[in-house]
């Protein structure tokens, strides 16, 4: 098939909905005609794939943006694809694959007068009325239209928001096959990590990895190592995120490690003794799963904040019943940190079961899809 991928960034470290769709489309590309078309990329010198670099006048506003990508890549693919795969909100896809929650979410949680002000607020904002009417281009029940999701917790948003949608397929993200539990040799500056960060041999490191670090729990891990006070105790935060807005006490500020955007994160992975990921929403987890395939215990929020948890038992991973409770954080890392035996059971099974999640699955669903259409 001639396959166009719709996707502002092709970047692995642009985020996990990008991620996810660089590694779907490199393997589409192996037995397909795939054409990515997208305002920023990195091409891999193997790949089979044709790129296309769609017009960026400017990146912010980014309503703006997404309207002028939506327009132009109508232009550049229609009636050229056998498919039309789009990760992004526009208006012509024939499959989309949703990555985060509808925007309709913002009205569908409250009711009432709250309610009626923000339907007045969204009047007077061009940006709320450009996403919704983005949103509801997507969600038109056309013949050749189908829908992907990444996991269940997003399937039952998007029934929510749009109860006439019927054809949702759930695809769930996989891992790549080269996460192991060894340090690579390469030239990566953060190949040896504790050296690195000048952080003793003896510590204790605990990796956050997330592009929004107040919505992925970032200021309740502070909290929580702020009342464990333990010098062996260190956060490494790696992602996208504005440091500048967290608070972070004196007493554990030598504690804090930003590295900012990491190009490969599976380097850092073999390096941690665990991943901490309280998220207070988010539609997988793609750090978590990667975390446990490299081996590390991960302490993850439960299944109503977190799409990977819904597939997870509390002997797979540390489940955290509220990650909004620091207090209830504190003692999960706590009790990671003394038990050793509890530490290398969680790890020892969570990494058994990140060996049955792959892109290998995410592909054939995908590609069911597809023929869905194509027949």
């Amino acid at each position: 098939m001639k396959i166009a991928v719709l996707i502002r960034n092709y970047k692995r470290s642009a985020g996990g909905a990008e991620r996810y769709c660089v590694e779907l489309t490199e393997r589409l590309s192996a037995n397909h005609d795939v054409h990515v078309f997208t305002q920023n990329y990195e091409n891999n010198p193997l790949s089979k794939i044709t790129f296309h670099k769609i017009l960026q006048l400017s990146e912010k506003p980014r309503f703006i943006n997404q309207l002028l990508f939506s327009r132009l890549t109508k232009n550049a693919t229609s009636g050229k694809f056998d498919i039309v795969h789009s990760h992004e909100r526009v208006s012509h896809a024939d499959i989309y694959t949703f990555h985060v929650q509808c925007f309709r979410t913002l009205w569908s949680n409250i009711k009432g007068f709250r309610k009626l002000i923000r339907w007045l607020n969204t009047l007077l904002s061009p940006r709320k009325l450009c996403y919704l009417w983005l949103e509801s281009q997507q969600m038109q029940a056309l013949p050749r239209r189908r829908f992907i999701s990444v996991s269940e917790y997003l399937s039952r948003n998007i029934l929510e928001c749009y109860p006439k949608i019927s054809n949702i397929t759930i695809a769930h993200p996989g891992i790549s096959t080269n996460v192991n539990k060894s340090v690579e040799n390469n030239n990566n500056k953060f190949s040896n990590l504790k050296e690195s960060l000048s952080i003793p041999n003896s510590s204790f490191i605990l990796l956050f990895v997330a592009n929004n670090f107040k919505k992925k729990g970032l200021p309740k891990i502070i909290e929580s190592l702020e009342m464990l006070s333990n010098e062996k105790l260190h956060l490494v935060i790696a992602g996208n995120g504005n440091s500048k807005k967290i608070k972070i006490p004196n007493s554990i500020s030598a504690n804090i490690h930003y590295l900012g955007v990491i190009k490969n994160i599976t380097l850092l992975y073999p390096q941690a003794d665990a991943l901490l990921h309280p998220t207070l929403a988010d539609t997988y987890g793609m750090a978590a799963l990667e975390a446990m395939a490299a081996g590390l215990p991960v302490v993850i929020s439960n299944k109503e904040f977190c799409g990977l948890s819904e597939h997870l038992n509390e002997n797979q991973a540390v489940l955290l019943e509220n990650p909004r409770d620091a207090i209830e954080l504190a003692k999960k890392i706590d009790l990671l940190y003394n038990n050793t035996e509890y530490r290398d059971r969680i790890a020892k099974n969570g990494f058994e079961k990140s060996k049955t999640i792959s892109w290998g699955n995410t592909l054939s669903k995908t590609l069911t899809v597809y023929n869905s259409i194509a027949n």
